[in-house]
């Protein structure tokens, strides 16, 4: 029973860690050339950690936008 016990409680530890680090928002650049705003959205409300957000913050910085705060 014990060891069952474990595996529950590391599951448990594991679908919190996951949902806990799911909590991303929008984010929003700049263009500071020509004011032009972008958001980059947060995809499936941030339960995946691999999303495309990042891609697109990434590449718009790169680019010389901005974060607007």
């Amino acid at each position: 029973m014990t060891t069952r016990l474990r595996y529950l409680a590391a599951i448990v530890v594991v679908v919190l860690a996951a949902l806990s680090g799911g909590c991303v928002s929008d984010v929003v650049l700049i263009n500071p050339r020509t004011g032009e705003t972008e958001t980059c959205t947060a995809s499936a409300h941030g339960f995946n950690p691999w999303s495309q957000q990042e891609a697109c913050v990434g590449d718009h910085l790169a680019s010389g936008w901005i974060r607007k705060n």
